[in-house]
């Protein structure tokens, strides 16, 4: 023991005889435990951990990224993959955000994910493209991506090369099925009016009927080419690679051909508010995080789903009812705690930890609104020719279905080559009485919905009118709140570990500093001598007792 405190002998014991705290899992799992580890070596142990079976020689082969995402199943294969498309996409986005180098907290916040979710994410992504690994002393993992991260990922596996043609065809597919359905229309109008047309001429002699009945054959068959070749004109193959400048070319002017219309006026335009939730996590977890990770319920009741009397306003704070925060307890790990005041206030201590430093977080700005939905996004012309266009058909089919029950004019449609149309009049039946009871029952629907939806809009008002204009009790809640706000910063110089460099090239050895520290002070305690700076209070007690003991 003497030998160490000479001259830092300690430190050179521990470089002779056993390397630094981020050795070999091997031999990190060999040292004894104790109370006094240091949270980063209890990092690595726990990574070190499963490699307990395997020699020291292979562990020590493994490469640095590895060991630390050891308990990550299936190393030897891309993780990536495996991840849901929408996951990978967001984490990818939000890793992207904050410049590649991240925190799982710094993710979870950005990308409004939860925690598990990101936690997988971010250390799929990390062993598939080599990330750096940074270990701060208080056993923290920053994960630093490289610029080209996902390239060097996508470089590695056919499904995510093949992924972005895939999603191109859906796309593709959902507009030809969109085409197809206002086709539908046109060609039952030509079908139905053909099939008409020859019953009508057939009712008089044979002769003119015969005539006719060739001249339904060509009206169906010459006019329909005619008509639908005219058709072809909406038609674009390339529909999904201009998606975006469409999207904006509706909203602008409504500018969706007049097939688009027809599925639009029948089946709708979608949800507006598909994205909602994703939006609105994300404004919540960036919110937290730029408050220091402390918040009150009141902050972000704007962004929740709250219904009339949760607001602790509105039964004069007398119970406060504050369920709807359960949702982000479970999301970003919270839990609840109480002030010096009394005050309920919401920590979330893995959003508390981040490695770029962020500006507080203001009042929110805007509150995650919902949408009302709409019968369809088609310009109020393109409506009334899709109701016209139907009203004719449900008309047609209707007056052809009563001429087909005579068998006669069935007969008379087999001589004019028409006899598939009977065999076609349920599916002509059904389209013409869906164009008109599908809108019905989505109007219905809809007019509930968005008073439903209001109702929250409503509520979201209310909260962030009292967020705006504090009373007393609320400002006092606030207060309590930035008091407990921190926010750990973990910067390149804070790293103790760092995976792309080799053992002897690491920044520190903490453990050793430590125990070299504190043999220090335990030599000036037997010796009885202060430190070289100002003698601390204990020792100055220390020897006024021991005066006193003497005199005594």
């Amino acid at each position: 023991m003497q030998a160490m405190a000479q001259g830092g002998g300690w430190r050179a014991a521990c470089s002779r005889t056993t390397p630094r705290f981020s050795s070999s899992p091997a031999q990190l799992a060999s040292r004894p435990s104790s109370p006094s580890l240091f949270p980063a070596r209890r990092t690595l142990l726990r990574a070190a951990r499963p490699l307990g079976s395997r020699t020291t020689a292979a562990a020590a082969a493994r490469g640095p990224v590895e060991l630390l995402l050891d308990n990550v199943a299936g190393k030897s294969e891309l993780l990536s993959p495996k991840l849901d498309p929408e996951l990978r996409r967001r984490t990818v986005q939000a890793i992207k955000q904050r410049g590649g180098r991240v925190t799982i907290g710094d993710v979870a916040s950005t990308a409004g994910l939860k925690l598990d979710q990101a936690e997988d994410a971010v250390r799929a992504l990390a062993s598939d493209s080599q990330a750096t690994l940074q270990v701060s002393d208080a056993g923290d993992i920053v994960y630093v991506f490289s610029p080209g991260f996902q390239e060097t990922i996508t470089s590695k596996s056919l499904l995510l090369r093949v992924e972005p043609v895939v999603d191109g065809v859906k796309v593709g597919a959902e507009y030809v099925a969109r085409v197809a359905f206002g086709t539908a229309l046109i060609a039952s109008v030509v079908i139905v009016f053909a099939a008409i047309t020859v019953l009508a001429n057939s009712g008089r002699d044979d002769n003119r009927r015969s005539n006719s009945g060739g001249g339904g054959v060509v009206f169906g068959g010459g006019g329909g080419r005619s008509m639908f070749s005219d058709m072809l004109w909406y038609w674009d193959p390339f529909y999904f690679r201009h998606r975006q400048q469409r999207v904006v070319q509706q909203q602008r002017q409504g500018g969706m051909n007049f097939l688009e219309a027809i599925f639009s006026w029948v089946f709708g335009d979608g949800d507006p508010n598909a994205d909602f939730d994703a939006k609105r996590w994300q404004s919540i977890g960036r919110y937290i995080a730029g408050r220091g990770g402390t918040v009150v319920a009141e902050e972000l009741a704007p962004f929740l789903d709250l219904k009339p009397g949760e607001l602790a306003s509105d039964r004069n704070r007398v119970t406060v009812d504050e369920s709807y925060m359960v949702p982000v307890l479970a999301r970003f790990n919270g839990t609840p705690g109480v002030d010096a005041q009394g005050n309920i206030v919401y920590t979330f201590p893995d959003l508390q930890t981040t490695a770029t430093a962020s500006r507080a977080a203001a009042v929110p700005a805007d509150m995650a609104l919902e949408q009302p939905l709409k019968l369809t996004a088609a310009s109020q012309g393109q409506k009334l020719g899709a109701v016209a266009l139907g009203a004719v058909n449900l008309l047609g089919v209707g007056a052809l279905s009563l001429m087909l029950v005579d068998p006669i004019n069935q007969m008379a449609l087999a001589r004019n080559g028409l006899l598939g149309v009977v065999s076609l009049m349920p599916f002509l039946q059904a389209y013409a009485a869906a164009f008109f009871a599908v809108p019905l029952f989505r109007w219905l629907r809809i007019k509930a919905q968005n008073a439903a939806i209001e109702a929250r809009n409503q509520a979201r008002k209310a909260a962030r009118a009292l967020l705006q204009q504090p009373d007393p009790v609320l400002q006092q809640k606030l207060a309590g709140a930035a008091r407990g706000a921190r926010r750990n910063v973990i910067r390149e110089r804070d790293a103790v570990y760092r995976s792309d460099r080799g053992l002897e090239k690491q920044p520190t050895d903490i453990e050793a500093d430590n125990f070299d520290a504190r043999l220090e002070q335990r030599t000036r305690e037997r010796q009885q001598t202060p430190p070289s700076r100002a003698s601390p209070q204990w020792w100055r007690d220390q020897q006024a007792q021991r005066q006193r003991d003497r005199t005594g």
